[in-house]
């Protein structure tokens, strides 16, 4: 693997993968566990039902309920056990409420079309969106302010837009299919149609013009490359938001998929610890002092506490993905047709839907960037080649102490085989006690029964 694959594995592990670690973790596993069992088994229902194998319509409406009833569940759960410390109050107020929530959907005779879950859903659907494309944002603006950005752009003029032209290219491309959506004659049609344009040629004018204002405001040339990235992404769902792959299993699946990276995403990023680095270092601590980001969600954590958010954010995807499920494979959610082409599937609302948050985030994170000077901090590069040397280095340098970090990590790992080797000896010599009291203790009776039989 090379060293670029490997920086960017990292980032990956860091940003992305890392949510999975936090998932086993004791407090959060239970949950993690309801939501893998359950939305996996009511994806295979779906699928199978899809598919015209033989599955009893009602049973799969009946586990798509209880699926939405659990989600519920599971919020109300984060919301009120997120600053408990006792894991035993901890877990047992879910309990009650999980076991609350089984009998109130077993006790009563729902009707699926009722239209308070028609409401419900919707809500799922609307707020998980604002959520996934929030976080899409903000991982691609992480991304061009990291580590492996500095590696991959490694040898280009700092006032370069990363693969630029390409970028300028798509967003014009997409300008004629915007007008195409317009000419289809809906209200929504007319509303994507029109923002899509003027979004286009927003950010297209952004990112010809950073490099020119790279001297005068050096962070315009990150903050450009991850926006026109961003509606880069945003490009796909324009072109599925109208074609026919947004009826397939294979959109459901990806969707779906989506949906697992944005939790881990965010799991990730609500159990990150973000301080300012210390004024006096310990040995095995590294002298580079980078710069500090900050959060929306410090607050929310604050508010909420670190366990209850996660948990909440998995009662949202899993009510999320109930929705996909009924909406595609059932019925449609009333309401939002009136606002696009009639007969359209609600996957392809997803994207057009998809498609106005990105706008709208696009232009008021242009705006932040225009008149925040804290937000054009938080899009200078986190890591230079500077710091990058100086944190190499710090590994050799000694401290006050007079150790390195490096003698430091080579005496953590010498202690740490010492002990394993230690407890490895005493195991054996225990071991090995056993087996010769046991021996002794067989002799001892071998010899009792032969004095026995003597006498």
């Amino acid at each position: 693997m090379s060293y670029l694959e490997r920086t960017l594995a990292w980032w990956v592990r860091r940003r992305i993968l890392g949510g999975l670690k936090k998932l086993r973790r004791r407090e959060f596993f239970p949950f993690a566990l309801i939501f893998v069992v359950l939305t996996g088994f009511t994806t295979t229902l779906s699928i199978m039902n899809y598919l015209n194998f033989i599955i009893n319509i009602s049973f799969l409406q009946s586990m798509l309920i209880l699926q939405l009833f659990l989600s519920l569940a599971m919020i109300v759960s984060g919301l009120l056990i997120g600053k408990i410390k006792n894991l035993f109050i901890y877990f047992l107020i879910p309990i009650l409420i999980f076991g609350a929530t089984t009998i109130f959907f077993l006790f009563f005779d729902w009707n699926y079309l009722s239209p308070i879950f028609s409401l419900i859903k919707l809500s799922f659907f609307l707020i998980w969106l604002v959520i996934s494309t929030i976080s899409l944002f903000f991982l691609t603006l992480y991304f061009f302010t990291s580590f492996p950005k500095k590696i991959i752009t490694l040898g280009m003029p700092k006032e370069h837009i990363f693969f630029g032209y390409i970028i300028k290219i798509v967003l014009l491309i997409s300008i004629p299919i915007y007008i195409y959506i317009i000419l289809r004659f809906s209200i929504g049609s007319l509303i994507l149609g029109s923002f899509g344009i003027l979004n286009s040629i927003i950010v297209y004018l952004l990112i010809k013009r950073a490099p020119k204002k790279f001297e005068e405001t050096p962070s315009i040339v990150n903050f450009a490359t991850a926006v026109g990235f961003f509606n880069v992404i945003a490009f796909y769902h324009l072109l599925v938001s109208f074609s026919s792959t947004s009826r397939t299993i294979t959109s459901v699946i990806l969707d779906i998929s989506v949906v697992f990276i944005v939790i881990l995403y965010l799991v990730q990023s609500l159990t990150m610890r973000i301080s300012e680095t210390p004024t006096r270092l310990e040995p095995h601590e590294n002298p580079v002092i980078f710069q500090s980001r900050l959060y929306f969600t410090d607050r929310l954590k604050s508010t909420f506490g670190e366990r209850g958010l996660i948990i909440m954010v998995l009662g949202l995807a899993l009510g999320y993905h109930m929705v996909i499920l009924d909406s595609f494979f059932i019925i449609k959610i009333p309401g939002l047709q009136l606002f696009f082409t009639q007969n359209l599937e609600l996957l392809a609302i997803y994207h057009r839907i998809y498609l106005l948050f990105t706008f709208m985030i696009t232009i008021f994170a242009i705006l932040s960037f225009r008149f925040s000077k804290r937000f054009k901090e938080f899009m200078l590069d986190k890591y230079t080649l500077k710091q990058v040397i100086r944190y190499i280095g710090g590994f050799f340098s000694k401290q006050e102490e007079g150790i390195t970090p490096f003698e430091y990590g080579v005496k953590a790992v010498k202690d740490k085989i010492g002990e394993n080797v230690k407890k490895w000896s005493n195991k054996w010599q225990k071991s090995i006690k056993n087996i010769m009291n046991t021996d002794l203790d067989s002799d001892k009776k071998r010899i009792d029964e032969d004095t026995q039989q003597k006498e």
